[in-house]
């Protein structure tokens, strides 16, 4: 008998989702099943919320953001686990497959005792997953999800904003701050090396001005001028945020935003041989979550995609579609969600930092081993030699 199986997108877009839900309706359609898909996230599967009939024809996989659009619902929050479990049941659905981050997984988590459900990630954060453990000698095939579909394109696009606003800071001796976003993980911000950023500040690093101050003034002499990358989740020594918003989200998180204008005053204050003029901050955004994936992403997420519904065909409930980095390359992997998510006393999925053995915080730079992790989506740090060198002589 042919399977009914639902499909949904929660929290932030990215640019692999759709091509997740690509890999999602080319097997489902492979194997005969009927594929559902919830608007809205988790809403579309409450009274009231809406979906539709896919197929791969209507999946674009080269265009960003979700078909199925997406939501911040939080069913746990309120008590509606129950009446989403009713009304898959109603609608005759097998199993649901929800693709999302922390918050996403965490909901879904808890409608698996209730219901049949498999998952795929997604954030550009690239905050869900275990790290290698610290103990342990660095093995990047010991990464449990080794990235997140969605996060190799926002890096790139991370990378890429970094490396064209050097045009404007070298052409006005500018110390520009680039916020990233990640909330409280540095990897997207650490992808910034790639863009030839000067300086890095992850939020795994307590933020310390007077020496963030120290190092820009030293550099600022040699170069003329820097790029420094900081992550929107940057925190102070009491370990507030420097930057957030009143307002909470449905899953009770803070909104970061906005610190590279704090830091920019920080450094205006603290090095007063350079004019107030040559601090200059830019928030990227959603400028890092839009757009076309990149191959890499894109083939991936499609095949986590395909595998997520292999595992509803096989029986293998609670299980998350992964990406591994093997001796053969970097390919999806089916595990359980226990060995994929950390989660505190109260059930909520705990984030996976930025390993710090990919962080120098000493020299505010990533490290080979960083290099290491980012290898096989990027090569190697590409140089970028801007003014240096030229043979100036000044004017008596």
């Amino acid at each position: 008998m042919s399977k009914r199986i639902g499909v949904l997108t929660g929290g932030g877009d990215t640019p692999a989702l759709n091509a997740t839900l690509k890999g999602i309706a080319l097997e489902a359609e492979e194997l005969g099943y009927e594929l559902i898909g919830f608007m809205e996230g988790w809403a579309g599967v409450l009274t009231g919320g809406s979906y539709v009939r896919l197929n791969p024809d209507m999946v674009d996989e080269n265009r960003g953001g979700t078909l199925l659009q997406s939501s911040r619902t939080n069913l746990r929050a309120s008590n509606k686990l129950g009446e989403a479990v009713d009304n898959l049941k109603k609608l005759k659905i097998d199993a649901l497959i929800p693709i999302g981050g922390d918050d996403t997984l965490s909901v879904g988590s808890a409608l698996s005792e209730h219901f049949t459900t498999t998952f795929v990630t997604k954030t550009i954060d690239n905050d869900v997953g275990i790290n290698c453990p610290a103990e342990e000698s660095l093995d990047y095939t010991k990464i449990v999800n080794y990235f997140c579909p969605g996060f190799p394109s926002a890096a790139h696009l991370v990378a890429k904003y970094v490396h064209d606003i050097r045009t404007t800071a070298y052409s006005h001796n500018r110390v520009i701050f680039v916020e990233a976003m990640g909330r409280y993980a540095g990897w997207l911000t650490l992808s910034a090396a790639y863009g030839g950023a000067d300086l890095i500040l992850i939020p795994e690093v307590t933020y310390n001005p007077d020496k963030m101050a120290e190092v820009i003034e030293k550099q600022y002499r040699d170069k003329g001028h820097l790029i420094i990358a900081v992550s929107e989740g940057i925190s102070d020594a009491n370990g507030d945020l420097l930057t957030e918003s009143a307002e909470l989200d449905s899953f009770g998180h803070a909104r970061p935003g906005g610190c590279s204008e704090v830091i920019a005053d920080h450094m205006k204050n603290r090095i007063p041989s350079l004019s107030s003029s040559v601090f200059r901050h830019q928030v990227l955004g959603y400028m890092q979550r839009c757009g076309s994936p990149i191959p890499i992403d894109r083939d991936t997420a499609i095949k986590a995609g395909r595998l997520a519904v292999s595992a509803v065909e096989n029986g293998q409930v609670n299980h998350v579609s992964t990406i591994m980095r093997t001796g053969l390359g970097l390919e999806p992997h089916l595990l359980n969600l226990d060995q994929v998510l950390k989660r505190g006393e109260d059930g909520h999925v705990i984030r996976r930092d930025t390993d710090s053995r990919f962080y120098e915080a000493e020299n505010f730079s990533i490290s080979p081993a960083g290099i290491g992790y980012f290898r096989p989506i990027f090569g190697d740090i590409p140089r970028d030699h801007m003014g240096l060198g030229l043979d100036k002589t000044t004017i008596e």
